[in-house]
């Protein structure tokens, strides 16, 4: 098997990436700790009347309420018999498939080749996603969260940085947490002896970055801005904190989100591509101390992002740099 898309390896790998993403569906809609779907119809309407459940800051992520809102109109008016539940789930399905084909083209701009290797990847970041579905709905949001930062670390590793600008404008939409994107881009070209930018990577980094505020603040005029709303009770960093240090489900959750990769990754972060390393200290620290304070991590797909974006394609470089290297001293020149 290949990632070229020729042909037959094409056909295959389509098939793969199908059958793995039918089954991340079906423990998202068939968990018992996982949201009913008819409560999903309910919340995927409020968000449609301008008055979701969880306000802020559930009514200012529209991006992915009305893409599907948009896909549904266009298949019941194909099959009149399909409603919100089916659409909703054919729908997750065909994001899985895309989320990994660009992981696969990721993972090889990152110089990772054995394509079987890149597909055992594909293989862990989707039973990743099936164990991640603790108080989960299908989600889609966060799927697209996973899909816009792995986008946007290809456009960046391929030189497409201008893409960077459009991107953000679906990304802020879609999930605050996207904000971390333009960062990706422009502090790796920061060169900190000279304190100096090149100045098409601060153009674009600074235009996309303006791009991010702008849709965050007028999405919030638009619909009204109001305070965030505490879950069960928790207002506070130390409240969140405390919570989840102490709620025990956290930790077997998180393992089955993560496993030991992100272990394995930190051990040997500095024999990384110098690119991955930057990436995990722009994208990491901030990423779980800001769940850890202000989110429950219970609900583990949260972490899905640095899992797809940094451990697993990190972990496939450490597992082929062993191996070329086993080769070259076993059979040297």
């Amino acid at each position: 098997m290949n990632f070229s898309y020729s042909k037959g390896s094409g056909l295959l790998t389509l098939i793969c990436f199908a059958v793995l993403s039918a089954y991340i569906v079906y423990k998202q809609a068939t968990n018992s700790n996982a949201i009913d779907l008819d409560r999903q119809v309910v919340r995927h309407e409020r968000m449609l009347n301008g008055d979701s459940e969880f306000f802020n800051p559930w009514q200012y992520r529209i991006f992915s309420t009305y893409v599907v809102e948009g896909f549904y109109q266009g298949m019941h008016s194909i099959i009149s018999q399909l409603d919100y539940i089916k659409v909703f789930l054919i729908f997750r399905i065909l994001q899985n498939i895309f989320i990994f084909y660009i992981a696969a083209l990721y993972f090889k701009a990152l110089s990772i080749q054995n394509p079987w290797l890149i597909l055992s990847g594909i293989l862990i970041l989707g039973f990743s996603m099936a164990h991640s579905v603790f108080q989960s709905d299908l989600s889609i949001n966060t799927y697209f969260d996973i899909l816009f930062y792995l986008l946007g670390a290809w456009c960046i590793l391929k030189q497409k940085y201008i893409w960077i600008v459009p991107l953000m404008l679906a990304a802020v939409l879609n999930r605050e947490t996207s904000l971390l994107i333009p960062a990706m881009l422009v502090i790796p070209f920061i060169r900190w002896k000279e304190r100096t930018i090149p100045r098409n990577i601060l153009f674009i980094g600074g235009l996309a970055t303006g791009v991010f505020f702008l849709g965050f603040v007028l999405v919030r005029i638009y619909y009204g801005y109001r305070s965030s709303e505490g879950i069960n009770g928790m207002k506070t960093f130390l409240d969140y904190l405390t919570f989840n240090i102490r709620y025990m489900m956290v930790y077997p959750e998180l393992f089955g989100t993560l496993a030991f990769i992100p272990l394995v990754v930190l051990v040997f972060l500095r024999r990384l591509p110098r690119i991955l390393q930057q990436w995990f200290w722009i994208v990491c620290p901030a990423w779980f101390g800001i769940h850890l304070i202000y989110s429950t991590i219970v609900e583990s797909r949260l972490f899905l992002v640095p899992q797809a974006l940094i451990f697993i394609p990190a972990f496939l470089w450490l597992i082929e740099n062993w191996y070329s290297t086993e080769i070259k001293e076993e059979n040297p020149t």
